[in-house]
């Protein structure tokens, strides 16, 4: 009986690090925030939604996304927060983009239960 590894250990470890390889070379979109249409913010605020950022308990009004790379499951990852205005600004701020303006007409399923 042979205690030694064999090649499948090391034919694992190469795959891994070729996907890894691809992994930072994958195109990650730039982050983006848009302000939510009155009618979208009203409902999140009926159903009790609240700023996601700790200890904030202002409205809803901007959606951020942010997109990364994760190398535990080898994937670009999309981050999704709905956060007030003053913290949707921060983002904005920080990634160095505007804010958009809201869309002309309400979704159609805004926001469906998140959690």
């Amino acid at each position: 009986m042979c205690t030694s590894p064999g090649g499948d250990a090391m034919r694992t470890e190469f795959h891994r690090d070729a996907a890894l390889e691809q992994l930072k070379r994958a195109e990650v979109p730039r982050p983006i925030a848009w302000t939510v249409h009155a009618a979208d913010a009203a409902e999140l605020a009926d159903r009790g939604e609240r700023c996601q950022v700790r200890r904030c308990r202002n409205p809803v009004t901007v959606v951020t996304w942010r997109w990364w790379r994760s190398t535990e499951v080898a994937r670009v990852l999309l981050a999704e927060h709905l956060v007030c205005t003053d913290h949707g600004q921060k983002f904005a701020e920080r990634h160095h983009i505007e804010v958009e303006p809201p869309s002309a007409t309400p979704r159609a399923n805004p926001f469906k239960a998140s959690q």
